[in-house]
């Protein structure tokens, strides 16, 4: 094979295409990814109901189905999560916090499948099917070589946190194929072609819908990192057409429909530091081990000093990658909410970066090759020890040793979920109430209160993160949570202030009941919490107290 040399060293070029061959010739390696991914994504995708933010998403979503528009109120109960700042009530609570593709989708699954938890996640599972394909297609049409982009469609399909976001029913998945949709068509030849420049701009407007911040951490970091990487690539007048075309027909009025104004003022400079590191720690537990950032930082240190680019193309995508994942880093550092799944798009650019290095380390040492991509495959020991011997690991302190924070065989944990099922904390909430609350009742839910929305009818849901209960409530039913909740200015939320104003002990009967009361459920969108198997005794039981009259 031959070799160009760059500044950091000789590299072999990327193996060339092989000459085309009539009629269909079928890629089995794809497909036989293609069935795992598909298996890992929907086998047993309704066992657990929806946890808070996914039921915030299914309920609108029902709204959709009934009127066609999400509104965040149905006659009975409100759909809030930020102390109904997410709509006007004068305008007929229209939800106007978050962009509506989500929704849509889920009430797609719906229509077709009914009211439950497989269905509102089935378009979220499929959107992060096609992602696995079409990492395969970005790496097979643009570099030409089928070993790396299957085993980088492999690595996607194994990598547990990406399975976590992509059985959601949230925008995760459906973002994350959408970024993909648009670096393809980067990679095209989109300075003189127009179906190119056209996906580009379909893709940066499914994107700012799918969720805008989603497109605020990509659109202007994507930009600077191609112009970094490939300054030839540059067209300024289709630049500057694809740009003004995107604010005219998304930006602009995105932040009139969604108000986007109203949430800057949750900026807090003295946030950005830790956000950055936490970020920082997330990428190298759960995308991109540490000792590997220090390599890629060592070869291409002559990019960073220089900006001396490889001439290889498979290896400048990497760079370009890289460059991109840092800059995105940095961008939402400056967010003060921090959260992993706000980097999950980039998963598949990691695997996309770590398969190159296997494929390339393949043509030195074979056995090196399948050593690394083992490692990378089915364990997380080179992420995790790295950081627990320089003691900068970043785990909870409620986790225990059977969590991805912990060294582990990932996907092994995932598997005996799907096989095994898990007590979900929502599922004995709402089994619960589907018993024993009556239509016509209140519930008063200090969390937990969405999933209980969507799955009781009839039933007034109050409570949770939806600020002051109001004034005339009288609850026939308090849900307390062991997690104390506090609001973007620090004081209590309103459920906790009114159930700690009610004597409980004199007015209500506390419910018997031996189900431990965990703090999210089926929070899949953060590796960082999500429990594969069960955590054993001693465990705080939930807290649900039945006034008296009502069980009379």
């Amino acid at each position: 094979m031959p070799h160009i040399t760059t500044s950091a060293g000789p590299i072999p070029t990327a193996p060339p295409c092989g000459p085309a061959t009539p009629g269909f010739r079928p890629n089995w390696g794809l497909a036989a990814v293609l069935v795992l991914a598909a298996f890992l994504l929907f086998y047993n995708l309704g066992q657990r109901p929806f946890w808070q933010d996914e039921a915030e998403t299914a309920c609108l979503a029902k709204s959709v189905l009934e009127t066609g528009l999400p509104y965040a109120y149905d006659g009975v109960n409100v759909v809030s999560q930020e102390e109904e700042r997410e709509f006007d009530k004068v305008g007929g609570y229209l939800w106007r916090w978050s962009p509506w593709i989500q929704i849509y989708l889920q009430a797609t699954g719906f229509a077709v499948g009914g009211l439950n938890a497989f269905a509102g996640r089935a378009p979220f599972a499929l959107a992060a099917l096609l992602a696995v394909f079409w990492t395969y297609r970005l790496v097979a049409r643009h570099f030409g070589d089928r070993t790396w982009a299957l085993m980088a469609a492999t690595l996607l399909t194994l990598c547990v946190p990406y399975l976590l976001i992509g059985r959601q029913a949230r925008y995760y998945a459906p973002g994350t194929l959408f970024v993909l949709w648009t670096l393809d068509a980067f990679l095209s030849d989109w300075q003189r072609r127009a179906g190119p420049i056209v996906a580009m701009f379909g893709g940066m407007i499914l994107l700012f819908h799918a969720n805008y911040l989603l497109f605020l951490s990509f659109a202007p970091t994507a930009l600077a990192a191609a112009l970094f990487v490939y300054p030839e690539k540059f067209h300024l007048r289709r630049l500057s057409v694809l740009a003004g075309a995107t604010v005219a027909v998304a930006v602009v009025p995105g932040i009139m429909l969604y108000r986007i104004g109203r949430q800057s003022g949750m900026f807090d400079i003295l946030l950005v530091p830790e956000n950055l590191m936490l970020y920082f720690a997330d990428l190298s537990m759960f995308c991109i081990p540490l000792p590997i950032s220090v390599y890629l930082a060592w070869r291409w240190r002559r990019f960073f000093t220089r900006l001396e680019r490889p001439a290889e193309a498979g290896e400048r995508f990497v760079l370009f990658a890289t460059v991109l994942i840092v800059l995105s880093l940095l961008f939402l550092g400056l967010v003060p909410q921090r959260f992993f799944r706000y980097i999950a798009h980039l998963l598949p650019l990691c695997a996309i970066l770590l398969a190159y290095l296997v494929r390339r380390l393949w043509d030195f040492s074979k056995v090196s090759a399948v050593m690394l991509f083992c490692l990378l495959a089915f364990t997380n020991w080179l992420a995790v020890y790295p950081m627990e011997r320089l003691k900068i690991v970043n785990r909870p302190w409620q986790n225990d040793f059977r969590m991805l924070t912990s060294l582990n065989f990932p996907i092994k944990l995932f598997v005996t979920e799907l096989v095994c099922g898990y007590p979900d904390v929502n599922t004995s909430i709402i089994d619960f109430f589907k018993t024993n609350a009556k239509p016509g009742q209140t519930i008063v839910a200090e969390y937990g209160d969405l999933p209980l929305q969507f799955a009781l009818d009839g039933v007034r849901v109050v409570g949770g993160l939806q600020g002051p209960v109001p004034a005339d409530v009288r609850p026939d039913w308090v849900l307390r949570r062991r997690v104390v909740r506090v609001n973007r200015d620090r004081f209590l939320f309103g459920a906790r202030e009114f159930t700690d104003s009610l004597d409980l002990t004199r007015d209500f009967e506390r419910v018997p009941l031996p189900l431990p009361d965990e703090t999210f459920g089926n929070r899949t969108d953060d590796p960082n919490h999500h429990y594969f198997i069960p955590v054993e005794a001693p465990q705080k039981a939930l807290e649900i107290w039945r006034r008296k009259e009502a069980s009379q």
